[in-house]
């Protein structure tokens, strides 16, 4: 068991640089790769396989906001963060959050909601690589579709346990007219917000559900702890290349990650059907 810990703590350290590393390279909370990295590093820890899921996502969440918490600090030093778009975000962001849980609750399977996130990733993907940030700069912002963007990403939240990160920025730039650092930049305080609030959540539905005493809720604390100084480095590195980076190759690579995202997520679920 000893060893396992030993293995875990190092395999969770070096995750923790290389997420980071690409949630402040592309503005993302990095949800999409903690959660499976927790799915396959929790049952060697002994954790109960009935909460494996639960505590992989409540977990994740915990961590994007460090990962959102010090992209967005960083991009608000260099002025790339925007205080008026980050409110019209997050008004928007507040009630779609519970618009989200309510109605996937409700009407939607988690197969069909993940089919259809896919599918919007394919789609913001190609209008990424069709556009020129050049062009942004010359267009008014549009605010209306920047409060509906914060709505989407609340939702996607709620949704499917992720901060929004792959909703806000593609949204932003093609959408409100943003060019696609601001979009980076904005959308990792949304990001934090959305993860933020989601962790509290989990830890008060998870509080008396599990006794475990390395939890907090559904939170797994020694993840945390291990994968926390990896996350900060981390994530200040991928800031610091992403301000380097052509605006035009940054939009690429967001927009090749998104189609990555998708067809992992078209996989998962191929592979929870058959």
């Amino acid at each position: 068991m000893l060893s396992h810990i030993v293995e875990a703590g190092i395999v969770l350290s070096v995750a923790g640089f290389l997420i980071g590393f690409l949630s402040g390279l592309l503005g993302k909370g990095g949800g999409m790769l903690f959660v499976p990295t927790f799915w396959v590093i929790f049952p060697l820890l002994g954790i109960s396989e009935s909460i494996v899921p639960k505590s992989a996502v409540a977990t994740s969440l915990a961590c994007m906001t460090v990962t959102s918490g010090t992209s967005a600090w960083q991009h608000i030093r260099k002025g790339f963060l925007k205080g008026k778009l980050f409110f019209f975000l997050v008004s928007g962001a507040l009630p779609g959050v519970f618009l989200g849980s309510a109605l996937t609750a409700e009407f939607l399977s988690p197969q069909t909601t993940k089919v259809l996130f896919a599918i919007f990733l394919i789609f913001m993907s190609v209008k990424l690589l069709k556009g020129s940030d050049s062009k942004k700069k010359k267009e008014k912002i549009d605010y209306r579709a920047v409060f509906l963007t914060g709505i989407a990403s609340g939702f996607l939240a709620g949704l499917l346990g992720v901060g929004g990160g792959a909703v806000v920025t593609p949204m932003l730039y093609s959408f409100g007219n943003i060019p696609i650092k601001i979009a980076m930049a904005t959308s990792t305080g949304v990001v934090f917000f959305n993860a933020l609030f989601s962790s509290l959540n989990y830890i008060y539905y998870g509080w008396h559900r599990v006794s475990n005493p390395f939890f907090i809720g559904y939170i797994y604390v020694p993840a945390l702890i291990f994968m926390i100084p990896g996350l900060y480095v981390g994530t200040r590195f991928g800031v610091k290349i992403m301000h380097k980076v052509h605006p035009d190759k940054l939009r690429k690579w967001f927009a090749l990650f998104l189609l990555a995202v998708a067809v992992e997520v078209v996989v998962e679920v191929f592979n929870s059907v058959f």
